[in-house]
């Protein structure tokens, strides 16, 4: 049977109980926060959810898929976009929610993810696709949004965009030299946006 090469799952054969898929997908959770993402295989997910091996295994290429993917499933919701009508606003929610997920107990797995991808070629694969890519496709659209309604100026690089208003964020959580508190985000905000913003007066306005 093929396995799609977007996400791993095999494209055919028994349908997915999402039942059982729920359970897998908490249990790698909850084993990867007790244990760490080293210590945690297949055999301890199956175990944990009340199925077999096999079953992770028809579903999942390996741990790294399984982990990631129950990762993103329950803490995507924590950081969704909003459309208010102004992108800066967008933006300024949007990495204030990411700030503050990362401050929790969520960083320290998505840290063990990105140190675990140094040496894990599937984990990086999976970590990259599942997470970070996921995340510059929901970036994007807020990003032409705004270079559409004239906020943002034209031909904006959108990819060095994300990577300015995102990666000291990253550099935070990994470092560990300073804290990701809303006061930082909400500066970060305001200095990246004055260069990417189509007029660069007054964006100063700090959201709550």
């Amino acid at each position: 049977m093929e396995k799609s090469a977007k996400t791993g799952v095999r494209a055919q054969g028994r349908p997915r109980s999402e039942k059982a898929r729920q359970a897998i997908l908490a249990a790698a959770i909850d084993l990867l926060e007790r244990d760490g993402f080293g210590a945690v295989t297949v055999e301890a997910i199956a175990a944990r959810a009340g199925v077999s091996k096999a079953t992770v295994y028809r579903w999942w290429p390996n741990k790294a898929a399984v982990v990631t993917e129950g990762f993103l499933e329950f803490t995507a919701p924590q950081i969704g976009f909003v459309d208010t009508g102004d992108v800066r606003e967008d933006l300024r929610q949007h990495m204030r929610k990411l700030g503050r997920m990362l401050a929790s107990g969520s960083g320290r797995t998505i840290g063990a993810l990105i140190a675990e991808s140094q040496a894990d070629p599937e984990v990086a694969e999976a970590f990259r696709s599942r997470w970070i890519a996921a995340r510059r496709t929901e970036i994007k659209p807020a990003l032409r949004r705004g270079m559409e309604r004239g906020e943002l100026r034209s031909g904006l690089d959108l990819d060095t965009a994300i990577d300015a208003l995102y990666g000291p964020i990253y550099y935070r959580l990994l470092t560990g030299y300073a804290t990701l508190s809303d006061d930082f985000v909400n500066t970060l905000a305001d200095y990246v946006m004055r260069g990417i913003c189509a007029s660069n007066s007054s964006q100063d306005g700090r959201g709550e």
